[in-house]
């Protein structure tokens, strides 16, 4: 009835499709700027928050698995960590968010999943679900974590501490400011 040449040649296809095929979309409402270990972080760098070792974190993002999250970048080790809803992991290239004349970016008080007017999203996750940027008090510091609404919830796993989530966190929005005006020269 099917040809096995007939069949290879379909399943070659929907090979070729589902590698084309990206769970996850990166939000280009804000300056991301690439970065590794082999560069100094730019001095717009948005601060994220501390861990437990004394370390300050910047907001990042990494593209995982169809999925884009919030990162914890943390220049003297040189890389970023991040996690998922049940594990963190770390990479050495991420993305770094970076504020400039014209935005900048504040950390409010929220709760529940409410999200708050012009929060930061990362991007999406594989089930196209906006992913925010948000941060909880624990284990010593205070660590960026991933906010998906429909989890209410801020969820933060990193290194071998346990997993941390929370329905009060703080969430991070942009702020739009008129850049002074500024004559041309005669």
């Amino acid at each position: 009835m099917y040809s096995y040449k007939g069949l290879i040649i379909v399943t070659v296809v929907l090979v070729h499709l589902v590698t084309l095929i990206k769970g996850a979309v990166y939000s280009t409402d804000d300056k991301w700027i690439l970065a590794d270990r082999t560069q100094d972080l730019p001095d717009e760098a948005v601060l994220g928050g501390f861990d437990s070792d004394g370390y300050i974190n910047y907001v990042g993002r990494v593209y995982y698995v169809n999925n884009v999250l919030p990162a914890r970048v943390v220049p003297e080790l040189g890389r970023a960590t991040f996690n998922t809803d049940e594990a963190n992991f770390a990479t050495i290239t991420y993305e770094v968010l970076v504020s400039n004349a014209t935005v900048s970016y504040q950390w409010i008080r929220s709760f529940d999943g409410f999200r708050e007017k012009n929060a930061v999203s990362v991007g999406t996750n594989v089930a196209n679900e906006r992913v925010f940027v948000c941060r909880i008090r624990c284990a010593g510091g205070v660590f960026i974590g991933t906010l998906y609404p429909s989890k209410r919830r801020c969820i933060v796993k990193y290194d071998n501490l346990q997993l941390y989530e929370s329905d009060k966190y703080e969430i991070l929005v942009r702020q739009r400011q008129v850049a002074p005006f500024m004559p041309f020269a005669l």
